[in-house]
């Protein structure tokens, strides 16, 4: 085909001057005569002659074309020109009247060359649609079948998530044809890929791009020109990972994954169709991976459950209107009626004849009771037979203790009767019958106060006034804080305790008797958790049980049964005796609190 001429100017004599220099065989058109026909030129090869002064006679159609400019040197139409690369070749008007015939055949050349590239790229454009719908319609049923597959291998995978991401990039890889395929989800501050040790952190450029774009990025395509930071970051990304699609997973406006892709298998680009396959597979896979955290988590239950019903008390959980199943002991049954008649929470303890530990109670949310029991018979068992020993011991003590009490004092009243009316008592022996018998009358008060230790009455004091009272009492030095220590106390049972002790101590102490000792008060704790503190201090400090230790066969309490009282006082006040550590050497502890 020949090469089309173009000639644009308003000039009728250049216009002449330049058809004269064109050569023979060449197709000329004037601009401006002729009216000049729209549509694409693919094909034509085309020269334009351009006058600077007519280039608005020039249609979109021929911009393209290569162009021999032809202006005043040093105009500004012409430098323009010139900066822009308008033009392949730029003449005075001069030189175009004598001197456009030596270049109009290499821009010929030129022309013809760029409309066979411009037919090619046209062809390839229709062809394009063309393979698009073959390879849609060949593809189609395959990927039908596959993404069935794909479908139920993700519903059977669901209760782990290794597999069902493995089941993802299988799928992912074969419905996109997709070379490779990386995920990378969200693991605390990171994000992780599935497979290698590949990671980007949360708070990476890429990270907030997407959260606010969250677009999917074709390499070969995409052009952000608004950031370049984070176009930076992305095509970093793709080039590192050997990537071409970037599909982001994605939460209400926050990023948990990032699927990248590789090249198409067969050198195709990613189209239309595959993006949005893209989009569905990550759609499909944030609602996947959300199921199978919860399936996980009610497996975990669910073993939990098997464990504790085999080694945990026995539980259920009942509607509104629900009956008791008939394995639930006939116990439960009675307080799950109970409460569903009180609206209380009931509970029993295990007991003689009724070894169970139950509870029951209302769900506020539904209406319904929870129950629980459990079977303890050799708790009870245990139990009674540590009450037993208990009792024992209590009564081996007791006995023991007015065995001491009363065999001392027995010793000079059985004395006196073997005495007759020949030998009267010596003097000695009647002042030891009449301590002993002052012993008798004590150790008579004495169970007198054991007989009403359940009826004492608790009244307001400050341990301070009642340690003071004792140590007057005494002559016993006390040492007290500047802050009051009240408590809820029997303050006779209280005092007598303290007395009993502080003596049996002092009686131990044969040459020192209450020298050197001293009563310390003070105080832990507040309000109800108030505790008086109190320490009885000094040298050679002896208190049967407590200091020293006691050893088998000793008489318990040292047979005074002031000491085995005093010590069921200071329980009855949720109290203790001991000894411990202190600055002078061991002392003996005792702590009480409110009854």
């Amino acid at each position: 085909m020949p090469t089309l001429v173009v000639l644009a100017t308003t000039d009728h004599k250049l216009a002449d001057a330049w058809e004269s220099q064109v050569p023979s065989g060449r197709t000329v058109f004037r601009l401006g005569r002729q009216e000049f026909p729209g549509g694409p030129l693919a094909g034509l090869a085309a020269v334009v002659v351009l006058d600077a002064g007519a280039e608005v006679l020039l249609p979109p159609s021929l911009l393209r074309c290569p162009t021999i400019f032809v202006g005043e040197p040093r105009s500004l139409p012409f430098e323009q020109a010139k900066l822009a690369a308008r033009a392949r070749v730029y003449l005075s008007y001069e030189e175009s009247v004598g001197r456009l015939r030596e270049f109009l055949p290499l821009v010929e050349e030129l022309a013809e060359k760029q409309s066979m590239l411009d037919l090619l790229v046209e062809k390839s454009k229709r062809a394009e649609p063309a393979r698009s719908g073959v390879r849609a319609a060949t593809t189609a049923a395959a990927d039908a079948a596959e993404l069935w597959d794909f479908l139920e291998g993700a519903v059977e995978n669901l209760d782990s998530r290794d597999r069902l991401i493995t089941e993802f990039r299988r799928a992912s890889r074969h419905l996109l044809h997709a070379s490779h395929a990386v995920f990378f989800l969200r693991e605390a501050e990171t994000f992780r890929a599935d497979r290698g040790t590949s990671y980007f952190a949360a708070d990476d450029p890429l990270v907030a791009f997407f959260e606010n774009h969250p677009v999917v990025i074709d390499g070969t395509i995409w052009e952000n020109g608004a950031d370049p930071v984070a176009e930076m970051a992305v095509r970093n990304r793709l080039a590192l990972w050997g990537a071409r699609l970037l599909v982001p997973v994605h939460d209400n406006g926050r990023l948990l994954g990032l699927l990248a892709f590789g090249v198409r298998d067969d050198g195709q680009q990613y189209d239309e169709a595959d993006r949005a396959r893209a989009v569905f597979f990550a759609r499909l896979l944030r609602h996947c991976l959300a199921k199978a955290a919860q399936i996980n988590r009610l497996n975990l239950v669910a073993d939990q459950v098997t464990l504790g019903g085999k080694y945990l008390p026995s539980t259920i959980v009942l509607g509104p209107d629900e009956g008791a199943p008939r394995h639930v002991p006939l116990l439960v049954r009675d307080l799950i009626g109970r409460v569903r008649r009180t609206r209380e929470v009931c509970r029993v303890s295990p007991a003689d004849g009724q070894p169970f530990r139950a509870g029951a109670g209302l769900i506020p949310e539904t209406g319904g009771v929870w129950a629980f029991w459990e079977e303890v018979s050799a708790e009870v068992h245990d139990a009674t037979t540590r009450q037993r020993a208990g009792r024992r011991g209590l009564l081996h003590d007791i006995a023991l203790t007015l065995s001491h009490e009363l065999g001392n004092a027995l010793v000079s009243l059985a004395t006196l009767r073997h005495l007759t009316a020949d030998r009267p008592p010596p003097a000695s022996l009647l002042d030891t019958a009449r301590a002993d018998v002052i012993k008798l009358e004590a150790l008579n008060r004495q169970l007198g106060l054991m007989q009403t230790l359940h009826e004492a009455e608790a009244v307001h004091v400050d341990m301070r006034d009642l340690a003071q009272n004792v140590g007057t009492a005494l002559t016993l030095h006390v040492e007290v804080g500047p802050d009051a220590v009240p408590l809820t106390v029997s303050k006779d049972l209280i005092e007598f305790a303290l007395r009993s002790l502080v003596e049996a101590v002092a009686e131990n102490r044969p040459t020192q008797g209450v020298q050197e000792l001293a009563l310390q008060v003070r105080s832990s704790g507040s309000g109800s958790e108030l505790t008086a503190l109190l320490s009885i201090k000094g040298r050679h400090l002896e208190l049967e049980g407590i200091l020293p230790e006691p050893t088998d066969g000793s008489v318990p309490n040292q047979g005074r049964l002031g000491v085995f009282l005093a010590k069921e006082i200071l329980r009855l006040h949720h109290g203790e005796i001991h000894a411990g550590p202190g600055m002078e050497g061991t002392e003996i502890l005792i702590s009480i609190r409110n009854l």
